[in-house]
């Protein structure tokens, strides 16, 4: 494999892709999280103030305020005070402007939102849309690789309803809604109704009072917004500011210092929605298109809600449930901004939340910022070695839902020296997804016009009959293969080179029990090959005969260009009519693969069923099916 320079898969922060049972309410995952992606509560603690306009501010946070410096991510509560203009705070990892937009505000506004940031180089930056305003920065906690809580989502729940004044309030929530005694930290969208003055609401851990300004308000205005929120003896806080409120928590889900929750992946933001919303409840797909792997438990996306027809609010819920919960309050012609963590339900690769507003119709723009994955499936996402990567399991990716191994060492009649320790690493992945564990992939060629060109190359691979490496005669569609220059360029003779390749790879490379796995036929132009497809496709059919004639599962692997140049169509009458397609894209990035699954297949009456792209200079595999 060509691309196989850039193969293999680091899961920085677990990466995670999908199975066929609907998920139901959390339950113990069937196998120990893993160690990335871990959560750590902290006490609320500003962690920068300052004044930020239309130019990007880059903050360094790992580091400081008890965040290390191995953090991947930040839960940050962010106000902006008193805007000079009307326009949005955009907080996204350092370097990287995503179209998202954090929080709405109007001139002279102050507002506050929560935000889960994904750290690149220990920082984030902030920018406004316009003007310029004084923007606090207040660290809840974090995500990094290692000890830490796993986070369990939960079907939204009532935990508290009452009346709160200026004097702090002692919130129970062990206990209740589904959160146990051991949970260290809550999610929970607060809801603050009907105020009575002009302030804001703070939420913390019991005992604490921060500075920090969960919401903002302006009398009669009811609001809500997503706090994560650590609890101290199994309890939080709440208080406002000034007068009074009713105040309404619903619980999102918890996390626990357990290895049967799930972990965090944090990613650049990715657009999974943009559409209208209306009182009728629409589902919204959220693995498969937007970066996010069908086995992923919950979402953390931002939801923005504009060109509103009327006041109202907007109920983000697991598909299929419609809970009491106001995600967000918005007035007619308002666009509101907030953070919403939600479980997510239904099949691989197509798992959905539901969205709707309680009157009128708006328009959604639903961003996902990182999405949760349990320990049944690793990461989700599969990854493909050899040769290139040694024998070092180092040096081999961890955490794979499934794994793909070359069985060459870059020719197609040579042997991978590494195959052994690659297929045992394959061997060890997780499963949970569609796509079997353990996949093998082979080089393919057809030398025949090499050799024609240049006389003094061995031609002991080229074969001069029917009769195959084990001494049985193949059952060759096309002329029998024979000896002289016009074999070199004969369809009987390339499709019987075929069948001899796959010959070896299953019965000479170290392959036991050949017909139990998923063999996919690796063309790529750096290769040698015929001046025309139809020789071309004789080689491929001539494996593939061999392949499925010891009962193995068949595919074909490529890049879109370089399957047209070798190849060209596949008329209906080939072996390979509807073999499935591997899609290599290159360089490119999670989101952009799982787009790519709806792509046409290589061949016709097949499908692409994976996807391979290239970030970080590894390769990595998404599942379609």
């Amino acid at each position: 494999m060509r691309l196989q320079h850039r193969i293999a898969l680091v899961l920085a922060a677990v990466v995670v892709a999908t199975g066929f049972a609907a998920v139901g309410p959390a339950t113990t995952a069937n196998a120990a999280a893993p160690t990335t992606g871990r959560y750590t509560p902290l006490d609320t603690t500003r962690v920068w103030s300052g004044s930020v306009g239309t130019t990007a501010k880059v903050i360094t946070i790992a580091g400081h305020a008890g965040v290390p410096s191995t953090a991947t991510a930040v839960v940050v509560n962010v106000e902006v005070e008193k805007p000079t203009a009307a326009g949005y705070v955009r907080v996204t990892p350092r370097g990287v402007d995503a179209r998202v937009a954090t929080q709405e505000f109007s001139a002279r506004q102050t507002i506050s939102n929560l935000a889960t940031v994904r750290l690149a180089q220990g920082g984030i930056q902030v920018k406004l849309s316009a003007g310029s305003g004084t923007v606090y920065l207040d660290v809840s906690g974090y995500y990094a690789n290692g000890s830490g809580a796993t986070y369990t989502p939960l079907d939204a729940a009532r935990v508290f309803q009452q009346k709160v004044g200026t004097s702090a309030v002692r919130v129970p929530l062990a206990g209740r809604g589904g959160i146990p005694t051991n949970a260290t930290a809550v999610a929970v969208n607060t809801e603050v109704g009907t105020p009575t003055a002009d302030g804001y609401v703070r939420v913390t851990p019991a005992g604490k009072d921060a500075v920090v300004a969960a919401q903002v308000f302006t009398r009669g205005t009811t609001i809500s917004n997503l706090v994560i929120v650590k609890l101290s003896g199994g309890a939080a806080q709440v208080k406002v500011s000034r007068g009074t409120a009713t105040v309404f928590m619903d619980v999102a889900g918890y996390y626990a210092n357990t290895t049967t929750g799930s972990v965090f992946v944090p990613m650049d933001t990715v657009r999974a929605y943009a559409g209208p919303v209306s009182t009728t409840a629409r589902t919204v797909r959220v693995a498969g298109t937007a970066g996010v792997p069908g086995t992923a438990t919950a979402i953390v996306a931002n939801a923005e809600t504009e060109q509103t027809t009327a006041a109202g609010y907007l109920r983000l819920t697991p598909a299929g449930q419609d809970a009491q919960v106001a995600t967000q309050v918005f007035g007619a012609r308002q666009a509101v901004s907030n953070l919403v963590m939600t479980k997510v339900v239904g099949s691989p690769t197509d798992r959905r939340v539901q969205v709707k507003v309680s009157r009128g119709s708006a328009v959604l723009d639903l961003d996902v910022a990182g999405y949760f994955v349990d320990g049944s499936s690793g990461s989700g996402f599969g990854a493909d070695v050899s040769w290139p990567q040694g024998g070092s399991t180092s040096g081999y990716p961890t955490g794979q839902a499934f794994g793909v191994v070359g069985v060459n060492h870059g020719l197609a009649t040579t042997t991978n020296p590494y195959f052994a320790q690659q297929l045992a690493w394959a061997q060890a992945s997780a499963g949970g997804t569609s796509q079997p564990k353990v996949q093998l992939y082979v080089n393919t060629a057809n030398p025949g016009q090499a050799f024609k060109d240049d006389p003094t190359l061995s031609r002991a691979s080229w074969p001069t009959s029917n009769v195959d490496p084990g001494g049985s005669s193949a059952p060759n569609p096309y002329a029998a293969c024979t000896t002289g220059t016009a074999a070199l360029t004969s369809t009987g003779c390339s499709w019987m080179y075929g069948w001899n390749r796959a010959y070896e790879d299953a019965q000479e490379r170290g392959v036991s029990n050949p017909a139990s796995y998923r063999w996919w036929l690796d063309a790529e132009t750096d290769g040698s090959w015929q001046k025309t497809t139809t020789l071309n496709r004789a080689t491929l059919e001539g494996m593939t005969a061999y392949f499925t004639g010891i009962g193995a599962q068949v595919g074909v692997y490529s890049s879109p260009s370089e399957w047209t140049t070798l190849f060209g169509t596949v008329p209906s009458t080939s072996t390979l009519y509807k073999l499935p397609t591997w899609r290599a894209i290159g360089s490119a990035t999670a989101a952009q693969a799982q787009a790519a699954c709806s792509a046409a297949p290589y061949v016709a009456g097949g499908r692409t069923t994976m996807v391979q792209f290239v970030s970080g200079g590894f390769d990595r595999d998404v599942s379609c099916v």
